[in-house]
């Protein structure tokens, strides 16, 4: 294949693994570990390398693998302690880590692609050059066979311990119950997480590893309830969105992870704005209707108590607790909905406004909504 397809395969499946870890992360409420552990996997990283002088050892990704599960040891600490939030405990680790691992690079790896550019935005435009060669055949980048790793191990996990990990995440207490150990569980899992980010930190980068392991999951959370569906549609989105950031980078001819990331973060905003049940405007929809439903209950309510007649209209409105101009359009949209009709003395109810009122009321005792 070309450099150009080389690169495009290996951004979407960079894209469908970190997004598969994300959705997990953020069903469990840890979203936020993706940016600590892309961050903390750092120094690990740049000690090896000034140790061994090896970009291909394994110990490279042994160590930083460590050092991300160093950052998750030390922020349960500090959370055990009830001193500190969650947030306050992870952001002053993470950061506190990355600091010296790019106090290490600035200082001693100035001649080497660990530079801080390199380390923020990663190498994707280069990564198809880094081959890999067995007995001379040529088996493609070295970055995309490790993420094709990565994502085999992955999707092997959340297969075998698919109905463990949703107990674990949606209730602990009884994961702990049926002594299926949670924090061990959870140990390995935050471990293939902190191996998957150090998988892809030198290709992707820190920005790139965050955007994909926050935004598609983020998206697919807002399109359905179920786990299974969100683990699916989260790699769908993240796919399209390596896709389409990456022909945009193509087309603007720069490197293709701010692309990737701003692609989708363009994804998830559509999707915020847009989707059917949780999205923005169908949440400003169906408050607006339960606004509108409910000051129509409540005007019907009053009017079937007592008719207000002409010269005490103003005390009307003022037992409504609602402003005039609110209270007029409410009375004009009832008249309208043939559920109260004008009188000499002012408005009475219909028998089918009546009959509306008492559905309504039903509704609204049982729980439900009055629409």
């Amino acid at each position: 294949m070309s450099i150009e397809l080389w690169t495009l395969a290996i951004a979407l499946v960079t894209s469908v693994v970190c997004a598969l870890c994300g959705s997990l992360l953020l069903v469990n409420r840890q979203a936020m570990v993706s940016e600590g552990l892309s961050h903390a996997v750092l120094p690990g990283l740049v000690i090896a390398f000034i140790l061994l002088r090896d970009y291909n050892s394994p110990w490279l990704i042994i160590s930083a693998a460590a050092s991300g599960l160093l950052m998750v040891w030390l922020t349960q600490l500090l959370q055990n302690t009830r001193l500190l939030d969650n947030d306050a405990g992870l952001g002053i680790v993470f950061a506190g880590m990355f600091s010296v691992g790019i106090l290490i690079v600035s200082s001693n790896l100035r001649n080497t692609h660990f530079h801080a550019d390199c380390i923020i935005d990663g190498n994707l435009a280069l990564a198809p050059l880094d081959r890999w060669t067995w007995a001379g055949v040529d088996l493609g980048p070295r970055s995309w066979n490790s993420m094709l790793v990565m994502l085999f191990v992955v999707v092997g996990f959340i297969t075998l311990c698919f109905k463990e990990l949703k107990v674990m995440f949606f209730d602990p207490l009884l994961a702990g119950q049926f002594r299926l150990r949670p924090r061990s569980l959870q140990f390995v899992w935050l471990a293939i997480v902190s191996l998957t980010t150090v998988a892809a930190f030198e290709v992707a980068g820190s920005i790139l590893i965050v955007a994909l392991m926050i935004a598609p999951p983020a998206a697919a959370y807002l399109l359905t309830d179920r786990l299974s569906r969100l683990l699916v549609i989260a790699a769908v989105i993240a796919a399209i969105s390596a896709t389409g950031g990456f022909y945009l980078a193509v087309a603007l001819d720069v490197a293709p992870t701010g692309p990737i990331a701003s692609f989708a973060g363009a994804v998830f905003l559509t999707v915020f704005a847009f989707a059917p049940r949780r999205g923005w405007l169908a949440v400003s929809l169906r408050r607006s209707r339960q606004r509108r439903e409910t000051a129509d209950c409540l005007v019907l309510d009053l009017l079937s108590r007592h008719r207000p007649q002409t010269d005490s209209w103003e005390d009307f409105l003022a037992t409504v607790c609602m402003p005039v101009r609110q209270v007029e359009r409410t009375l004009q949209r009832l008249q309208q909905s043939t559920y109260i009709q004008p009188t000499d003395s002012g408005y009475e109810l219909t028998p089918h406004g009546r009959e509306q009122l008492q559905t309504k009321l039903t509704h609204l005792l049982a729980g439900g909504d009055i629409s």
